[in-house]
């Protein structure tokens, strides 16, 4: 295995894998490839009737009956130079593999990271089956399938459309990570009947604007009563959006926070850095005024000038622990600091997931629940 490592280290060139089709041509059986771990050192992999093919030098071999395959990273550390490649694909007679005690559908590609010194490892499967372990983990599975059905149209259509507009650059060799940077999903272990109905029976359907664009479709666990603009949220406007209200997550409890003045003016001045906030010299006695209880800003009296802050810099700065969400209005000013109470929990924009549910349990079905929260976008099947 060292020896096969030491010449990964020496290639230059690689077989690229093909970049992912234009939207006309997504069709059924269309994989994904998602990074499921980064910046490992040793990548242990197992399963039954596992072949692996080793992409340098284009051979392959199999094993029959059961097969624990461990492939060490550490001889990667001299490869900084050298951009990020495949370097081994594993795939299964039996459609699993085995990695970290849990079950991957499709196939298993260990990939070199980005540092040049260590492994990732993709995963590579059907978009369905992927649509299907994602309802486990970003909703839940035993909700009606009605809600995961629209949960399943929203993160399909997020999934293609980062596939087709950001994934692939900066020489990344996946498509999505599994994580809260883009979605959350799960493994053959995660799926239930349930989950593999709704991803099935939604097969190929997307959301699209006007224009007959796909948009990005972002979800969320609960919005607190009303959801969020994209650019309330972030700083890029996403053509297709509304806001809504959602009575379901109205009767949510309250959360409250509190923040010293030393950490809220804290905050300002990192708002500034980044960018976020209009630059100008802070006074020593900073003031607010009235906010209103569904502002999506706050706005500071800083000597004779006005400063705006958005409400998502508060979750951005301070993070979920104390601002679960956007939602929230400052109900005191003291000496101790600013005390804030709010509702929901995520950012707040699209799909609200508590609403979904209510919506469902009333007799709603999916595409109702998907015009309720996306009243602007259309549902479009791509086969």
């Amino acid at each position: 295995m060292r020896s096969l490592f030491l010449l990964f280290i020496l290639l230059f060139t690689f077989n690229s894998f093909a970049r992912i089709s234009p939207l006309q041509n997504f069709k059924s059986g269309h994989t994904i490839k998602v990074r499921v771990a980064k910046n490992l050192n040793k990548v242990f992999l197992e399963g039954v009737g596992i072949t692996r093919e080793v992409i340098a030098t284009n051979k392959s071999k199999s094993f029959k009956g059961f097969k624990k395959i461990k492939i060490n990273c550490g001889n990667l550390k001299h490869a900084r130079s050298i951009r990020p490649q495949y370097l081994a694909s594993l795939t299964s007679k039996t459609g699993l593999i085995g990695f970290e005690k849990k079950q991957f559908m499709g196939q298993m590609h260990i990939v070199t990271s980005e540092d040049g010194k260590s492994c990732d490892v993709v995963n590579e499967m059907e978009l369905d089956d992927y649509i299907a372990t994602l309802l486990a983990k970003e909703m839940n599975a035993s909700w009606p399938v009605e809600a995961l059905k629209a949960q399943a149209v929203a993160a399909r259509t997020y999934a293609i459309h980062h596939m087709m507009s950001s994934g692939l650059q900066n020489d990344t060799l996946y498509d999505l990570e599994n994580s809260e940077k883009h979605q959350v999903n799960g493994t053959f272990n995660d799926v239930t009947a349930s989950t593999i109905e709704a991803a099935r029976k939604t097969a190929g359907m997307v959301l699209t604007n006007k224009q007959g664009n796909l948009v990005p479709a972002f979800f969320h666990a609960s919005c607190g009563g009303n959801t969020l603009q994209p650019d309330d949220v972030w700083t890029n406007e996403v053509h297709g959006y509304s806001t809504v209200k959602c009575a379901y997550c109205q009767r949510k409890k309250n959360w409250d926070s509190k923040i010293t003045q030393i950490r809220f003016k804290k905050m300002i001045e990192w708002g500034m850095r980044k960018g976020y906030v209009k630059k100008q010299k802070l006074h020593k006695k900073l003031s607010i005024y009235p906010d209103k209880k569904n502002a999506k800003a706050i706005y500071v009296r800083n000597g004779k000038n006005k400063i705006k802050i958005k409400k998502s810099l508060f979750r951005r700065y301070f993070g979920r622990v104390d601002f679960p969400s956007n939602y929230f209005y400052l109900v005191d000013l003291g000496r101790e600091g600013l005390q804030f109470v709010g509702k929901g929990n995520g950012h707040g924009v699209g799909l609200c997931q508590v609403g979904a549910l209510g919506l469902a349990q009333k007799g709603k079905g999916h595409k109702e629940i998907l015009a309720h929260y996306f009243p602007k976008l259309n549902i479009l099947k791509l086969y």
